[in-house]
């Protein structure tokens, strides 16, 4: 007998077939995107390594090349150096001092460490400087270099205004001293001394290393001196021999052509130097002066004594 077999069930099967077939479709299709991303993502990865390989590559390749650059144009110089160091064209030829009078040329050579052809790119100018002014009469110098082989050397001096002597133990030193109070060069013989004399100043109350105390009786002696070497005509700097300072009497004057002693105390000099000036002038006009025997100017506020003779001052 025959066996009937009915169309929908094979319908079925088919159907079923083709969902098989569009699924396995699917797959395959995203397993090759898949795929391909992979792939992507390796290129892009071997690429990326490869330039930063050949960014490091390149980055020693310029490091190397500035290391050489650097070590050809060091040793260019160095070499430009030594050709100059050695070369005759910076030899010293021609010094020139000015502005010496106590210091002498050869004081200054030595001190500056100059000699003729030395090579002036070995000279230190402001080394020089600081040497040339330990002199004890230089006060400033500058030094000028004319390339390729002179050199100008001007000195500052100080200038004396008067000479201290300066007592330490059993020691006794006349020293010059400028007008600001700094204390210098010792007088020695064949030097001129032709200067008013500060006498009786105490080492430790007066005087510090190169200076006069500020405050000091031997400060208010050097500020005496500076009114009367403004010109006065009665009584001048020159007119004076001595300034002595005493511990209880103050400052006493002492003139060239006079023996008598003008006590001056220590405060208010200039308003006892004026009054001085008027004092003397009456009495040189008078021809009183030869009868003096002393005058005080510390006397009274308003009053000087001279030898018994009051004058209003």
């Amino acid at each position: 007998m025959p066996i009937y077999t009915p169309r929908q069930s094979s319908s079925r099967s088919r159907k079923g077939g083709r969902k098989f077939k569009i699924a396995r479709g699917i797959l395959a299709a995203f397993g090759g995107k898949k795929a391909a991303t992979l792939k992507t993502a390796q290129s892009q990865t071997l690429v990326i390594s490869a330039q930063r390989a050949w960014k490091w590559k390149l980055l020693w390749k310029n490091l190397l090349f500035v290391c050489i650059l650097v070590g050809v144009v060091g040793c260019g110089l160095w070499v430009g150096v030594q050709l100059l160091l050695q070369s005759t064209v910076f030899r010293l030829t021609d010094i020139k001092i000015a502005g010496n009078r106590h210091a002498s040329q050869r004081q200054v050579l030595d001190l500056a460490g100059l000699q003729q052809g030395g090579n002036l790119f070995h000279f230190d100018s402001k080394a020089a400087v600081a040497r040339i002014e330990t002199h004890p009469w230089i006060e400033r110098a500058e030094i000028k270099i004319n390339w390729p082989s002179a050199v100008e050397i001007t000195v500052s001096e100080l200038q004396p205004f008067a000479l201290i002597n300066v007592e330490h133990g059993k020691e006794r030193r006349l020293r010059y001293l400028n007008r600001a109070g700094r204390i210098f060069s010792e007088a020695g013989q064949g030097q001129e001394i032709d200067f008013p004399v500060i006498t009786g100043a105490h080492h430790e109350k007066d005087l510090a290393v190169d200076h006069l105390v500020a405050g000091s009786m031997a400060k208010a002696a050097c500020q005496l001196l500076d009114l009367a070497s403004r010109g006065n005509a009665i009584v001048p700097i020159q007119a004076i021999s001595e300034v002595h300072l005493d511990a209880e009497q103050g400052i006493i004057l002492y003139l060239v052509d006079r023996p008598f002693p003008i006590y001056f105390g220590t405060d208010r000099l200039q308003v006892k130097y004026n009054r001085l000036v008027k004092v003397l002038g009456q009495l040189y006009a008078k021809k009183q002066i030869d009868a003096v025997k002393e005058i005080r100017m510390d006397y009274l506020d308003d009053k000087v004594l001279v030898t018994g003779i009051q004058s209003d001052g």
